[in-house]
């Protein structure tokens, strides 16, 4: 919503541009309060147009304003860069407004102000009386001369309340993608899409820390890639990218100061674990049956793509479960070849290993066995 501000002699009229609804009939003006000796105190109207149009329009000046906000309070915050004169007790004004059956004005007074630089709080509310929760905000500062037209233009912000995420990138682990735009509606407090220049800056965080180049990665507006960025405003370009290493499921979290946090997950497909060694009915197993020499030992390689292959070179893991210390061992913990290997005093059964790319990934399980055989004879 833009807001244009103009002084002539000792009036200041400010035009605020935006779209939404109808508006309320003009406020009388307070009361002017003198400023001091020598400082004048100048009554302010702020008059509001409204198009009757949706939240936004043109890229250079977007516009913020819905049909839901019900009242606005303009505060005198500032003169001259110090504090307002102690003679102007009406600082803040609040007026209602009545935004339907638009295009249409409305205007209401303002704070009256001394000539000089001139510093306002602006606030639209969704209820009447400057009540219920906050729309949009600015915080302009006009230089008025006495005497001479001052024009200034102002958008006030929309305060994020709430994310919405669009669809992801769809991925697979091996496969790449570069930065690829994706949507983040952000919405006042009322759903409205705030388009614009937000009030509060929205940042936007990936959880996946393993690598800017080989995971997931964010950027906006074509710069770097990092794990966390920031969006000021709807026209922001929001970008993931994926370098094809297999990942646990990203969260992409939207959050911003007093809003309720937004997510999304990125979850790339994952190949299986391929296991080459022993089959037995087609299932990986290695069958141990001697303490030395042949039997006693059994090897097997583990691969993944997006995981092993290159550029990722990361190592498969693996582990025994309880009921194999009576049976084998195996080496290394972690690599891409194994070997499992009968223990000294073995015996006959049947145990779990368990092979593993990450925590919440892929895995895969081989069957180790060791075979005793007795024949008796009479």
């Amino acid at each position: 919503m833009k807001l244009y501000a103009r002084i002539i002699a000792s009036t200041l009229a400010l035009a605020l541009a935006g779209c939404g609804g109808g508006a309320s009939a003009p406020s009388a003006a307070p009361p002017v309060t003198p400023a001091g000796p020598g400082t004048a105190a100048v009554p302010t109207n702020f008059t509001f147009t409204y198009s009757g149009k949706s939240t936004a329009s043109g890229a250079r000046a977007p516009k913020y304003l819905t049909a839901n906000v019900k009242s606005v309070t303009i505060a005198f915050t500032a003169y001259n860069g110090g504090p307002i004169p102690s003679g102007f007790t009406n600082a803040t004004v609040t007026s209602n407004l009545t935004l339907t059956g638009c295009p249409c004005t409305a205007t209401v007074a303002g704070p009256s102000v001394p000539p000089g630089s001139d510093t306002f709080s602006l606030t639209t509310y969704d209820a009447n009386g400057g009540s219920g929760n906050v729309v949009s905000t600015a915080s302009p500062t006009f230089v008025i001369q006495a005497g001479q037209a001052n024009s200034n233009a102002i958008a006030l912000d929309g305060v994020p309340h709430a994310f919405v995420f669009g669809a992801l990138p769809s991925a697979t682990a091996g496969s790449t993608f570069a930065a690829t735009p994706f949507t983040l509606t952000v919405q006042d407090v009322d759903g409205n899409t705030i388009l614009g220049t937000y009030a509060n800056a929205v940042t936007i965080s990936d959880s996946d820390t393993s690598s800017l180049t080989q995971g997931s990665a964010l950027s906006v507006n074509g710069g770097a890639a990092a794990t966390s960025v920031t969006s000021t405003a709807s026209g922001d370009i929001l970008n993931l990218a994926y370098g094809g290493l297999a990942i646990a499921p990203a969260t992409l979290t939207a959050s911003a100061a007093g809003a309720t946090n937004g997510t999304a997950i990125f979850t790339p497909a994952l190949s299986p674990i391929t296991y080459t060694g022993a089959l037995v009915a087609g299932l990986p197993e290695i069958d141990l049956y001697a303490t030395s020499g042949t039997g006693s030992t059994g090897t097997f390689t583990a691969s993944e793509t997006g995981w092993t292959n290159a550029p990722y070179n990361r190592s498969i893991t693996q582990s025994l479960a309880a009921g194999c210390s009576s049976i084998a061992t195996a080496s290394p913990a972690s690599g891409t070849s194994f070997t499992d290997t009968v223990v000294a005093s073995p015996s006959a059964g049947t145990c779990t290993q368990t092979l593993s790319d990450f925590v919440g990934g892929q895995s895969k399980n081989v069957t180790v066995t060791y075979t005793t055989a007795g024949i008796g004879v009479q």
